[in-house]
């Protein structure tokens, strides 16, 4: 049997590996088709371009006014205006507190080359007022890259020769400020303001700040369209709401009688070493304040801190001393059964209330009425003479007079001062209160009492304001002061009669400083003991408060020296005397009151 025919062996595949089995032809020919592919292609792109103009069509038609909206947005800038803050005036239209146009000096540093900034610096030296290398330290070491303030609130003047000096890369920036051209001498009365970063100009104290609504004005604002360098286009046009200019204030203050003022309190503080002093000049048928002074006081281009922004006349409180003894008389008068001329045994001292109370001065015993009673500032006769009221009626005229409430010039930080109700006194503290012990008062306040008296026993609410003045200049006057009646006529002109005695007496201990001549002056002397930081009743409160013409008061100065050193004296007559002196002759001149002529009425002071 022949052998079979050996088989032919398999062909190996191109990679010598195991062959992969054939694909149909049916698919090969479906991918092969180029027809196809440009179909799927066509409608992939057809999708795209679909969904482009959907989104397009959304964009441009649907949503066109929110992207134009952020367009303009992105481009345009609000500027603010800051309104023209209305003026500050005192009663004879003098300039209290103003605004001025100043400006603000800033760099761009990478603007300047480095070669050229030691001359930079140099130039601007003087119209700066700066030190060069100063200026140059700030061109080289910028707060940011493209941005350094080189100096602030510079005068118009400063700022034109900057601008003239046309250095690339300086810029001149206006804002507003505030001037007080009569200094420190009304401080405490107008006040001060700060300036915001958008140029905003707020009061902080006084009346800037008790009228800042009225003295700010509505801001306006400015939208431009910016450069990519933060620079507004020119010819881009804008949009401009015009900022409305504030309401001017006119004061009832007169600029030379309070410089007067404050001139004799800073001297008075000086010579008698004394903590602080305080002035308040008041006509009483207005409650008109003509001068509102102190010492120390503080300038408003130098302040360091809001707290030195002190406006002791409203903020400081103190006892009043014998000067309240009027009070206690006004009551026993009205709701005692006693007249000026009801008669008391006075001895040295006297024991109410679980505490021995004595006069200033030792005597062997007196008689006195209650007219000298108060003559000679007896803290034993009044005492006695609170006696015939009751507590809650002494209360009651305190009250009535001012004392425990704001004065009513609503000034910031203004104090009510302490007057307790009868519930909390203590068993001696109606004797106290008789002769100004245990209440404290503000300046104001006590002005205020000796004000009423001299308007027949009528109170007007002291007030600083006279009227405003419009953008254009339009005065229009303040409401009359509220008013109301506190003692009756009689009363009034009975205590007037009284305090007109007071200089006589006090001249007699060589203190003749009530007696005015030509005029008839009705005043009243206050020794206070005040508590210090750091022991009881240890420092003295010095008071003087008078009213002339006496027949017709149509001013009244009250006179207060807080902590005087006793080694140069502490008795009302002598620290506060000489200064109530100068200051009443000084008004009575200001204010062209002639002299009357007048001489105090007799009133006997010793009783049988």
């Amino acid at each position: 049997e022949s052998p079979e025919p050996p088989s032919r062996p398999e062909r190996p595949s191109r990679l010598n590996g195991p062959s992969r089995p054939r694909r149909p032809r049916w698919i090969l020919a479906r991918r092969a088709d180029p027809a196809r592919r440009l179909g799927v292609t066509l409608l992939a792109i057809s999708f795209v371009l679909t969904l482009f103009a959907g989104r397009l069509v959304q964009i441009q038609g649907m949503e066109s006014g929110i992207y134009r909206y952020k367009a303009e947005a992105e481009k345009l800038t609000t500027l603010t205006l800051p309104a023209l803050r209305g003026t500050i005036y005192g009663a004879n239209g003098q300039i209290l507190a103003m605004t001025v146009e100043t400006y603000t000096v800033t760099a761009d540093p990478p603007q300047i080359p480095a070669a050229d900034k030691p001359g930079v610096a140099a130039k601007l030296a003087r119209p700066l007022g700066m030190p060069a290398q100063q200026i140059l330290a700030l061109l080289r070491h910028p707060t940011s890259p493209d941005y350094v303030v080189l100096a602030k609130n510079l005068s118009a003047a400063q700022g034109d020769q900057v601008s003239a000096l046309a250095i690339t890369g300086i810029y001149l920036t206006a804002s507003y400020a505030r001037a007080y051209p009569d200094g420190d001498a009304t401080a405490n009365v107008v006040g001060f303001t700060n300036v915001s970063q958008s140029g905003v100009i707020s009061g902080q104290a006084g009346i800037e700040l008790e009228y800042n609504k009225l003295l700010s004005g509505t801001p306006g604002s400015e939208q431009v369209e910016m450069s990519t360098d933060g620079q507004p286009i020119p010819l881009a046009g804008s949009t401009e709401t015009p900022a409305r200019s504030g309401t001017g204030i006119r004061l009832t203050i007169i600029p030379a009688l309070q410089y007067e003022a404050q001139q004799a309190c800073q001297q008075r503080v000086q010579e008698m070493h004394a903590k602080q002093c305080t002035i308040v000049v008041i006509q009483p048928k207005t409650g008109y304040i003509l001068a509102m002074a102190q010492w120390p006081t503080y300038s408003q281009s130098t302040l360091a801190s809001a707290a030195d922004a002190t406006d002791l006349p409203v903020q400081d409180v103190f006892q009043p001393g014998s000067t309240a003894k009027v009070i206690t008389a006004a009551a026993a008068f009205e709701h005692g059964g006693q007249t000026p001329m009801s008669s008391y045994y006075i001895p040295y001292e006297i024991y109410e209330g679980g505490q021995w109370i004595k006069d200033a001065e030792w005597s062997p015993g007196e008689h006195y009425t209650i007219a000298g009673i108060i003559a000679n500032s007896s803290n034993v006769g009044m005492s006695q003479v609170v006696q015939h009221v009751s507590p809650q009626v002494q209360y009651d005229y305190l009250r009535a007079f001012g004392l425990g409430e704001p004065s009513g010039l609503n000034l910031p930080g203004e104090s009510a001062g302490i007057l307790p109700p009868p519930s909390q006194w203590a068993a001696d503290e109606r004797y106290t209160l008789s002769f100004g012990q245990g209440v404290a008062v503000t300046a104001v306040q006590m002005a205020s009492v000796y004000a009423t008296i001299a308007n027949d026993g009528v109170r007007v609410q002291p007030t600083l304001v006279e009227g405003t003045v419009s953008p254009s200049g339009q005065f229009t006057p303040a409401a009359p002061s509220p008013s109301r009646r506190v003692i009756q006529p009689k009363t009034a002109r009975e205590l007037i009669s009284i305090l007109q005695q007071v200089p006589a007496v006090d001249e007699t201990a060589d203190q003749p400083w009530g007696i005015i001549p030509g005029y008839a002056v009705a005043a009243k002397t206050g020794t206070s003991q005040e508590a210090g930081p750091n022991c009881a009743l240890c420092e003295y409160g010095s008071s003087y408060i008078g009213m002339a013409p006496g027949n017709d008061p149509q001013v009244v100065v009250a006179v207060n020296v807080q902590d005087p050193n006793p080694k140069y004296g502490y008795y009302g007559d002598v620290v506060a005397g000489p200064v109530f002196y100068n200051v009443m002759k000084f008004a009575l001149a200001t204010l062209q009151i002639p002299p009357d002529g007048a001489v105090a009425p007799y009133v006997r002071l010793n009783a049988p």
